[in-house]
C-alpha cells in the first residue's frame, strides 16, 4: 500500500512539469526546415565550359558558379566594333570633304563678290565715258550743222560714241556674268547640307550598332553565372560539355541565414498558437542543441 502511494507520489512530482508543459504548450512533430530555394537558369544558348560548384558547397556573392562558352559572342562583338569603326572612318572622311568644300566655297564666294564689285565699277566708268561721248557728239553735231566744225570731227565723235556704247554694254554684261557665277558658287554650299544628311544617317546607323553592341555585352556577361548572395548549393543539373538554351536549369542554392520551420499544427491546437509566441526547436541532426524562435505567420 505504501509502495503504491510512493510510486504515485513520485509520478506526480516528476511528471507534473511534463504535464504542465503539455497543457500550456503546443508540441508539433510534423515539421520541416524550409527556405528560399533559388533556381538558377541559363539566359543564353551555348556549351557549358565549366561548373565550379557541387551540392553542399558554400559560395559567396559574385563567386563564379558556372561558365557558358562565349567564343561566338566575342566574335560577334568584334564584328560590331569593326562596323562602328568603319562608320567613324566614313564620318571622318565626310567631315574632311565638308571642311574642304566650305573652305573652297568661302574663297570662291569672296572672289565672286569681288568680281561683281569690279564689274559694277567698270560699268559705272563705262557709263561716265558714254555720257561724255554722247555730250561731245551732240556738241559736235550742233557745230557741224552750223558749219563750224569739219565732217571729220563729226565722224570721230560718232565713232567715239559708238565705242562708248559698246563698252557700256560689255560692262553691263560683265555684271550679269559675275552675278551668275556667284549664284553657281552659292549653289555649291548645298553640297555641305547633303554631307550633313549623310553624316546624320551614319550617326543613326552607329546608334543602332552601339545598341546591338550593348546587348551583346549583356549576352557575354550572362555567360558567366555568378552567385547573387552568400549561400549553399543544394543541387546542380548540368556538367561541363553540355549544351544549354535559355531557360535550362543549371543549379539550385539558398541562403542558410534565411530559413524557417514549416510546422503542421493539429486543428484542435491551431487556436492556441499566436503570432509572436516563442518556440523551442529541436532538430534530429543536432540532438543536443535546442534552438529558439518565434511564430511569424499562421496559415
Amino acid at each position: 500500500m505504501f509502495l503504491g502511494i510512493i510510486v504515485v507520489a513520485a509520478a506526480v512530482v516528476f511528471g507534473w512539469p511534463w504535464l504542465a508543459e503539455r497543457w500550456s504548450h503546443v508540441s508539433i512533430d510534423d515539421a520541416r526546415i524550409a527556405g528560399n530555394l533559388i533556381v538558377v537558369s541559363s539566359e543564353v544558348s551555348g556549351r557549358v565550359t565549366k561548373v565550379s560548384v557541387i551540392a553542399g558547397d558554400r559560395v559567396t556573392k559574385n563567386q563564379s558558379l558556372a561558365s557558358i562558352d562565349e567564343g561566338q559572342a566575342q566574335l560577334e562583338l568584334e564584328a560590331l566594333d569593326a562596323q562602328i569603326s568603319g562608320i567613324e572612318a566614313q564620318k571622318e572622311q565626310l567631315r574632311s570633304q565638308q571642311t574642304m568644300i566650305r573652305t573652297q566655297v568661302a574663297a570662291k564666294l569672296a572672289t565672286g563678290k569681288t568680281e561683281i564689285t569690279a564689274a559694277e565699277a567698270n560699268h559705272r566708268a563705262s557709263e561716265a565715258t558714254l555720257d561724255n561721248a554722247r555730250s561731245r557728239f551732240e556738241r559736235v553735231s550742233s557745230l557741224a550743222r552750223s558749219k563750224v566744225t569739219s565732217t571729220q570731227s563729226l565722224e570721230e565723235a560718232q565713232a567715239a560714241l559708238s565705242t562708248a556704247e559698246q563698252q557700256e554694254q560689255v560692262t553691263a554684261a560683265g555684271i550679269k556674268t559675275a552675278t551668275a557665277n556667284l549664284a553657281v558658287i552659292q549653289s555649291d554650299e548645298a553640297q555641305g547640307a547633303v554631307l550633313d544628311r549623310q553624316i546624320a544617317n551614319l550617326d543613326a546607323q552607329k546608334a543602332a550598332l552601339v545598341a546591338q553592341r550593348g546587348q551583346k555585352q549583356i549576352d557575354i556577361a550572362r555567360r558567366e553565372i555568378r552567385a547573387e548572395f552568400d549561400g549553399v548549393i543544394d543541387s546542380t543539373f548540368i556538367d561541363a560539355g553540355e549544351y544549354v538554351s535559355p531557360g535550362t536549369r543549371l543549379l539550385i542554392y539558398h541562403d542558410p541565414d534565411t530559413v524557417w520551420i514549416d510546422a503542421n499544427v493539429k486543428e484542435t491546437d491551431f487556436g492556441r498558437v499566436k503570432v509572436g509566441a516563442p518556440a523551442k526547436i529541436g532538430v534530429d541532426a543536432y540532438p543536443n542543441i535546442e534552438f529558439r524562435g518565434e511564430v511569424i505567420r499562421l496559415g
